[in-house]
C-alpha cells in the first residue's frame, strides 16, 4: 500500500463541491484514450472520497490555514510561485488530499497530481503545498505541468524540490527533496564545478532519468556529459540533514560549463 498527500490552499470558506471535483476528474483524466478508470462510490460524509480502480482518493477541508512555520521556508525558496511569500499568507483554509491503495509511489504521485488539479478546478484554490517535497506551487503552474508534461513522463519539477546556490568560492552546492517519497535516494552535491543554474539542470536530468529507468545508477558509478567529465556517485550520509542514505555527486574533473 502506498500513500501520498497534498494540501490545496483556499482563500474563502466556500464548500467544496464533491460532485464537481469527481466530474472534473472524470472529464479531464478518464477519456477514451486513457487507461484510468473513472471515479466510483462518491461519498460526501465528513469530506469527499471516491475510488479510482483499486485506489482511493480522500479530500478533507480544514477550517484553518496551514501553519506559517511550515510554509515560510518553501515560500521563500519557491521558483514555481511568483510572490509566494506575500500571496500564500492570504490563504485561510486548506484541503488535505490523500491517495491510498496504489501499487507504487509513482502511481500514488500520478493519482495525487490528477486529484489535486481536479480539486483546484472545482474551487477558488490559490495553489498547492506538495507535502512530499515540502514546496509550494501556484495553481496555474501546477496544472500546466500536470496536463502538459505528465502525459509524456514524470513532472519532476512539481514532485521534487531543487535547492541550489553558490558557495563562498567559485563552486555551487545543492540537494533534492522529494525523491525519497518516490522510493529513490535524494541527490546531494557539494562544491560542484558549475554555476547553480547548470547544477539545477543536472539534478533535474538525473531525477528524470532515475524515475524513468529505475535505480540503475549504482554506488561507485561515474557519470558525465562526455568522456572527459567524471562525476563519481557515492552512496552515504547526507550533508544536508536527510535521514536516509543519499546519492552524492563527487566532481573529479571540471564540467564542460565550469568557469575556469
Amino acid at each position: 500500500m502506498n500513500g501520498a498527500i497534498s494540501m490545496v490552499l483556499l482563500e474563502s470558506d466556500l464548500e467544496v463541491d464533491g460532485q464537481a471535483f469527481a466530474d472534473d476528474f472524470l472529464e479531464r483524466w478518464c477519456g477514451p484514450d486513457s487507461n484510468v478508470s473513472g471515479p466510483t462510490e462518491l461519498k460526501l460524509d465528513n469530506g469527499i472520497s471516491f475510488n479510482v480502480g483499486e485506489a482511493s482518493v480522500v479530500a478533507m477541508k480544514m477550517p484553518a490555514p496551514i501553519p506559517w512555520s511550515d510554509l515560510e521556508g518553501p515560500c521563500a525558496t519557491s521558483i514555481l510561485w511568483k510572490n509566494a511569500t506575500e500571496e500564500v499568507q492570504r490563504h485561510q483554509f486548506h484541503v488535505i488530499i490523500t491517495v491510498i491503495g496504489t501499487p507504487n509511489a509513482i502511481a500514488s504521485s500520478v493519482l495525487l497530481t490528477q486529484a489535486t488539479v481536479s480539486l483546484m478546478a472545482a474551487t477558488d484554490a490559490m495553489g498547492v503545498y506538495w507535502c512530499n517535497a515540502s514546496m509550494v506551487v501556484s495553481r496555474n503552474v501546477f496544472t500546466d505541468f500536470a496536463t502538459e508534461v505528465m502525459p509524456e513522463g514524470p513532472p519532476v519539477f512539481i514532485w521534487v524540490d531543487f535547492r541550489v546556490g553558490m558557495d563562498e568560492g567559485r563552486t555551487s552546492s545543492g540537494f533534492t527533496t522529494g525523491m525519497h517519497a518516490l522510493d529513490h535516494r535524494e541527490i546531494t552535491v557539494t562544491r560542484a564545478q558549475e554555476p547553480p543554474g547548470e547544477l539545477r539542470d543536472r539534478l533535474l536530468g538525473l531525477c528524470e532519468y532515475v524515475l524513468t529507468n529505475g535505480p540503475v545508477i549504482q554506488d561507485g558509478d561515474t557519470i558525465g556529459e562526455d568522456a572527459n567529465e567524471k562525476i563519481r556517485v557515492v552512496y552515504g550520509a547526507s550533508e544536508y540533514g536527510h535521514e536516509q542514505e543519499v546519492m552524492k555527486l563527487v566532481y573529479e574533473t571540471a564540467s564542460p560549463g565550469s568557469r575556469g
